[in-house]
């Protein structure tokens, strides 16, 4: 099996922050492209529990689609009968075989039961559980008949999360919508996390959901990605709720979606450009302190080389803010962020200025009093509850805690040639969590606070190689690319991660439930490199981690080890 040494571009394009984009010219006004079709549904006329701007919002983002070149069907204040005609012909015109991106926007009331998810028409008369699949959409069934069209590429929104839905007539047992895993080729998004619901917008001067306020604003936004927009979506509606409402996406795309693609690709200059300010911007930040400046570097970055670590790095300084009750402001940032190397790309109309909100992103998390000790005796620990909820595998913060004296034994050996395997024990003795430092075995080996390496053995991981997430969610993806040096030895690689499946993986003292994270990449030597690990959110290193390094050409193993845990103790624990 040959594989091809990877390209200068293609490092460049792996290592730029802003996701490259295909040579399409979409005019700023659009005729309807046959490939792109949405249907778009508010509702706000609910007799028990009206809403003010479900509707407003629906026909703000079919505003949006059509300028996308969406063919869009809008809908408002839909009935059951009307509803459900209108879904069924969506999915019927989805699968023609010129139509490859489908979106779907709902704005109205939504409510669980027994773990799926119903979308209600105005005329929804629910007094009882039992009334709710016979008078409302089921989310399933839509997904369902989306999915018989092959080869396309779905966007679920739902903004869908009021409280409230059936007024005094019927209460739910949990609120909210339920967590549902995007399947294949799609992804979803949520105007707040399951389980949770979102405040409808009040008061004569409020036209525009939150939300929708600020996904509109976004998905506006000229040569940007969608999962990118949604990154910023979630941030701002975070700041701007004060953590009451914190949107959630899961995903499942195989490529890039843009509303708005650019007009050309970008020189070679320009991606060395677009990556040298984005190092720029994090050589200033990484030892900030402060939590404006880690939520502006996220406002630019929202799917850079750093994303992960800054947000990590957002929620231990805003739950440090939190707790101390300090407030803090940050300038709003303009709808169109500021792209230097995509100077060339015109904006389009002024962008829009909202009020600087105030940082007060949620209460701190306290960790439970309880230490964790794995591999010391005969029972085999729960170290992560089973999910309940049998569409989804669940989303999971990384939650890891260092305290000095933690230790962990893992064996080492090599799955390839074999040979003698290796005993190595790992103790902390330092840790500064204001500067996102952990250390091991006196600076042997050097962490952040979520576990990615700085330097390992006299090697240094420059900026650093980011292997573990901010958060563990099925399908979640990112890219790192980083300088290692030892010595003489030089090199530049980048992996593109995928967090693919929460399973069971064996280990010296048992089977453990983990979720399944796979790496894979190049050096720029033209050697392939693959990475393959297991956690547990809030264990604070990998269960097993097996890493193959391939020579380019011929793919034969030149180097292979595998380490799996036997024994690890730590002082703060919370059990996901």
């Amino acid at each position: 099996m040959n594989v091809r040494r990877p390209t200068r571009r293609e490092f460049l394009q792996l290592g730029a922050a802003t996701a490259l984009v295909p040579g399409i010219v979409m005019p700023v006004a659009a005729a309807a492209d046959p490939s792109r079709l949405a249907l778009v549904v508010g509702n706000d006329a609910y007799p028990g529990a009206p809403l003010s701007n479900a509707v407003n919002d629906a026909k703000a983002m079919s505003a949006l689609l059509g300028e996308a070149g969406f063919g869009v069907d809008l809908r408002t204040n839909v009935d059951r009968t009307a509803f459900g005609d209108a879904t069924r012909q969506f999915a019927e015109a989805a699968q023609k075989s010129d139509v490859k991106l489908v979106f779907f926007y709902y704005a109205g009331h939504g409510a669980q039961l027994d773990w799926r998810n119903y979308l209600l028409p105005v005329d929804a008369r629910v007094n009882t559980s039992a009334d709710l699949p016979a008078q409302c959409v089921d989310l399933a069934s839509l997904l369902t008949g989306l999915a018989r069209a092959k080869g396309k590429t779905f966007v679920i929104v739902l903004d869908a999360c009021r409280d409230n839905p059936f007024g005094a007539s019927f209460r739910p047992t949990q609120k909210g919508l339920s967590q549902f895993d995007a399947p294949s080729g799609s992804l979803l998004a949520f105007s707040t996390a399951p389980g949770r619901v979102a405040a409808d917008a009040s008061g004569a001067s409020a036209q525009s959901g939150l939300y929708a306020e600020h996904l509109v604003r976004e998905l506006s936004v000229r040569a940007t990605r969608l999962e990118d927009a949604l990154k910023r979506v979630r941030l701002a509606v975070r700041i701007a709720s004060k953590g009451t409402q914190v949107p959630w996406e899961s995903t499942s795309l195989e490529s890039d979606v843009f509303l708005f693609p650019a007009a050309r690709k970008l020189t070679e200059a320009e991606l060395e450009a677009e990556i040298q300010r984005e190092l720029d911007t994090w050589n200033r930040v990484k030892g900030s302190k402060e939590t404006k400046e880690w939520a502006a570097f996220l406002r630019d970055w929202p799917s850079g080389r750093f994303a992960e670590i800054a947000q990590t790095r957002l929620a231990y300084f805003a739950a440090r803010d939190e707790a101390a009750r300090v407030p803090v402001q940050i300038a709003a940032a303009p709808a169109q962020p500021a792209l230097p190397t995509l100077s060339a790309v015109p904006a389009q109309g002024p962008a829009p200025t909202v009020a600087a909100p105030e940082i007060v992103l949620a209460e701190p998390r306290v960790r439970e009093p309880a230490q964790l000790v794995v591999g010391s005796g005969p029972d085999v620990p729960v170290l992560m509850r089973p999910s309940a909820n049998p569409m989804s595998a669940g989303t999971y913060a990384i939650d890891r805690g260092y305290s000095v004296g933690d230790e962990v034994v893992y064996l080492q050996s090599d799955p390839v040639y074999g040979g003698a395997t290796k005993t190595l024990t790992w103790r902390v003795t330092k840790v500064d969590l204001d500067a996102d430092r952990v250390e091991i075995n006196d600076g042997f080996i050097v962490l952040d606070s979520m576990g990615n390496p700085l330097v390992w053995d006299g090697a240094t991981y420059e900026p650093r190689l980011q292997a573990i997430p901010a958060e563990v969610q099925v399908g979640k993806r990112w890219t790192t690319r980083f300088r290692f040096a030892r010595g003489a030895e030089r090199s530049e690689s980048y992996y593109n991660y995928v967090v693919v499946a929460r399973e069971r993986v064996m280990l010296p003292f048992g089977e453990i439930e983990a979720f399944r994270i796979d790496g894979d990449g190049f050096n720029n030597f033209g050697s392939h490199l693959t990475i393959r690990h297991w956690l547990v959110p809030g264990i604070n290193y990998s269960l097993r981690t097996d890493t193959i390094r391939y020579d380019g050409r011929s793919m034969r193993a030149q180097y292979a080890e595998r380490r799996e845990m036997v024994s690890c103790r730590q002082m703060r624990w919370t059990q996901a």
